[in-house]
Formats: C-alpha cells, sequence, structure tokens
C-alpha cells in the first residue's frame, strides 16, 4: 500500500526529500493538484533533483536521488475541490499534466453524482484519445456514487469506455464548516471497495483521500495500491517538545533559547484559549523571538519543524511499511553537503 503525500509548495518537498531519503526501498507516491504556481511546477516536474537538500545528517549523492525517483508515484487531480479553484477544461487540464510529468491524471469527477461523473469521464477519454496524450501521462477515471450498487455502475461504465485505471471518490465528507474532511464510514467504504475488487478484480485500486496512519494496516488488508494524505503536515508535534529535548541532548539548549521557548508556548497556548488580534500579533512576535534566538546557534523553527514532521512520518508512517525504523538523532554535528552532480 503506497501512501501519496498531497503537496502544493516547495517547503513540503524539501521536507519530504530528508524522509524519502531514509527510506531509499520504500515506494511512495506525491499528490498534487492542476492549480499550483508554474514554480512550483518547474519545482515538481523533475523533483527530487530540483530541490535543495535541507536539515539532514549525511553527504547525499545523485545514486541517493535516483533512488527516490525510481520508487516514487506522481498523481494530479484537477483540483476543482480546492478553495477558490478553477475547473479547467480538458485539453488545458491535460496539458497541465504533461507540463507536472505526473503518470496519472485524474479526470474532473462530481462528488456522490455518478451519472454526472460518467458523463465527465466521456469527454475525459474521447480528449485523451483525439489529442495523443496517452504516451504522455495515465488517465485515471474515478468512480462515484452514493450506494455500493451505483458505485459499481459507474465502475463498470468507466471500464467499458476503456479506462485501464480507476479510482474511487466521494468516501469523506466535510467535517462541520471546516476545510478538512473525514471518512464517512468505515463499514461503507469497506463495502464498496470490497465490492468492486471481488467483481471487477483491480490490479491498483486508488482511494481519493482516505490514507491516515491509523488506517494503514486496514488498506493493506484491503489491496488498495494507494490512498492520499492531506493532513500529514499537522499531524506533528507543533509544540516542537522532541526538538526542543533533542537541542537539550546536544548541549546547545541555553537560558536565552529557553526563555524565548517558554515565553512561546505561553503566547501560543494564550492564542489557542483565545484567537484575538491582539493575541495573534503577540505570539507571532513571540516566534520571531524563539527563531532569532536557535537562529543564534546555528539552526532556526524552521529546522525544527521540517525535522520535526519527518519524525513523525518516520514513527507513524515508515514503521508500518518496514521492520526497520531509521533511528538517529535529530541533530548532528555536521549538516548535509550535497555533492556535485
Amino acid at each position: 500500500m503506497i501512501p501519496f503525500f498531497v503537496l502544493d509548495r516547495p517547503a513540503s518537498l524539501e521536507i519530504l526529500l530528508g524522509f524519502f531519503l531514509d527510506h531509499p526501498k520504500l515506494n511512495f507516491g506525491v499528490m498534487t493538484h492542476a492549480n499550483v504556481s508554474k514554480r512550483f511546477v518547474d519545482l515538481f516536474r523533475e523533483y527530487p533533483y530540483t530541490i535543495p537538500v535541507k536539515y539532514y545528517d549525511r553527504t547525499v549523492s545523485k545514486k541517493d536521488l535516483n533512488n527516490i525517483k525510481n520508487n516514487l508515484t506522481r498523481i494530479s487531480d484537477s483540483g476543482a475541490f480546492q478553495k477558490n479553484s478553477v475547473v479547467h477544461p480538458y485539453d488545458q487540464l491535460f496539458q497541465k499534466y504533461v507540463d507536472l510529468k505526473v503518470d496519472y491524471g485524474i479526470i474532473n469527477d462530481v462528488l456522490s453524482d455518478y451519472k454526472k461523473t460518467v458523463k465527465s469521464a466521456e469527454e475525459a477519454i474521447n480528449y485523451y484519445d483525439e489529442l495523443k496524450f496517452k504516451q504522455k501521462f495515465n488517465l485515471m477515471g474515478v468512480a462515484q456514487g452514493t450506494t455500493t450498487e451505483e458505485y459499481c455502475k459507474c465502475y463498470e461504465e468507466l471500464l467499458d469506455m476503456g479506462y485501464e485505471h480507476i479510482a474511487i471518490g466521494g468516501l469523506l465528507k466535510r467535517s462541520g464548516e471546516s476545510n478538512y474532511y473525514k471518512i464517512n464510514s468505515e463499514t461503507r467504504m469497506k463495502n464498496i471497495v470490497t465490492s468492486i475488487k471481488e467483481k471487477y478484480g483491480p490490479e491498483k485500486l486508488f482511494t481519493l483521500g482516505i490514507y491516515n496512519p491509523g488506517r494503514h494496516e486496514m488498506l493493506e488488508e484491503l489491496d488498495i495500491w494507494g490512498a492520499d494524505y492531506k493532513g500529514w503536515l499537522f499531524h506533528y508535534d507543533e509544540f516542537y517538545f522532541t526538538s526542543k529535548e533533542l537541542l537539550k541532548k546536544s548541549g546547545r539548549y541555553n537560558r536565552t533559547i529557553a526563555r524565548a521557548y517558554n515565553n512561546f508556548m505561553k503566547c501560543k497556548s494564550n492564542f489557542i484559549e483565545n484567537k484575538s488580534q491582539e493575541n495573534r500579533e503577540i505570539f507571532s512576535k513571540s516566534k520571531k523571538s524563539l527563531d532569532e534566538s536557535l537562529n543564534s546557534i546555528g539552526t532556526s523553527l524552521q529546522e525544527f519543524r521540517y525535522r520535526e514532521v519527518r519524525n513523525t512520518l518516520e514513527k507513524k508512517i515508515a514503521s508500518k511499511m518496514t521492520c526497520e525504523g531509521v533511528e538517529k538523532p535529530i541533530f548532528d554535528v555536521e549538516s548535509t553537503v550535497l555533492e556535485s552532480l
């Protein structure tokens, strides 16, 4: 089961690079959307060669980067479900997929509406064939519906059109008024996936938006090929406890940093309790002060964040994919030197 990390910013590519370097034999995926910036497109299409190696404690060679490239699968969707999104006509959308150099490009689907999704899928595959995009990326359809029967009917109609790769969408629902989604029902999801697997036996089944480390074993048991993970950047220790403790062990945690850190924690706690504009500004100043203190000993809050996220991914995801997790200090004496490529 391949976890696909959803991203649309350069910093996310930088964070993941250090994580991928620790696991050259594991298969991972990255998933983006068609509404990303031109700069991100340029970085994504040649990843990992286009990204600086930040906060990594050994020398990195071209062979290391080649290992990542060979074990990385790239997917993009249209970005239709993004906030303030732009829905591109298929000729433009497919060119964006080519520009991103993806392995799979996903059609425009309509949430919970299998008839409209089928109509969109028919338009997509006609453009795909007519404009000869087949040599450039794999077109991925999406099965939608409200019942298991509708999902299966949608899946079958996509197969009849000639789709070789089909994802399952619509398995999530919005949590209240937030931009976060949660799984509708694991029982419902299992029924839909199991029915499609039993009836059509797909070799690669991609489930949209449902990956979570807590579901990794379940998705493995369902023989899911891949699922994307939107929350990976948020599910880490935002108070930097791990980074602080490891900085202490390295002997670099002094009184100035301790005061700045304690003030940062106090201001953050106040801001979480009461998100007033005044508390926001105070918290922002405390964060800047902590960063300046960390800069004085050769580190930064950005380094804290990068290493904290990687450490969390190591414990929560990589440990489920391999028996041997990478155990090494977050702060080593030497910084990475990227060899000349």
